[in-house]
């Protein structure tokens, strides 16, 4: 999450929205990055409401962070059209979501992220000990945007330009 808000230039004066209902790096991590976290409460389905989100979004508001609960794909199609809509970025907090399907297409595939990508979107995947899928640490970013990746790469390697391998 950290390098997803890092590369789309979300910093002090930002506003991110994110839900009441997850684990509280989602919200620390905009803390870390010097924005502002503006909570929105979540539905029956423990996933964040179209209505909320939209009642949040100010002048300042630079993205969203829907978080797929406990496997369960948040409602995208219209999360996203309101992104477009507001000129937003979108980072799912899929931390819980490996494997997880949102209309057929599994979260964080590139055919997802290529119907879905307008402007800075990006899933991030945590790998950590309690989660579904688990190496202890470490986690995952996906998107189709190739830039947004190049960017993030280069974050994750501390600011070198070429991974181990490559060196």
């Amino acid at each position: 999450l950290h390098i997803a808000l890092t590369a789309m230039g979300i910093g002090p004066g930002d506003e991110v929205i994110v839900p009441t209902l997850t684990f509280c790096s989602t919200a620390n991590v905009v803390v870390h990055r010097g924005a502002r976290p503006v909570l929105v409460d979540v539905g029956e389905d423990f996933t964040v409401r179209l209505e909320d989100i939209e009642r949040a979004i100010t002048p300042r508001t630079r993205a969203i962070i829907p978080v797929h609960y406990s496997g369960q794909a948040c409602d995208l199609e219209p999360l996203y059209g309101l992104a477009r809509a507001r000129r937003l970025a979108v980072i799912e907090d899929a931390a819980h979501a490996v494997g997880a399907e949102y209309r057929g297409q599994k979260i964080g595939s590139s055919s997802l992220a290529q119907r879905m990508e307008e402007g800075q979107h990006a899933v991030c995947f945590s790998f950590y000990a309690i989660k579904n899928l688990t190496t202890g640490e470490g986690g995952m970013i996906t998107t189709a945007d190739a830039n947004l990746a190049e960017r993030m790469r280069l974050l994750s390697l501390h600011g070198m330009n070429r991974d181990a391998w490559k060196r």
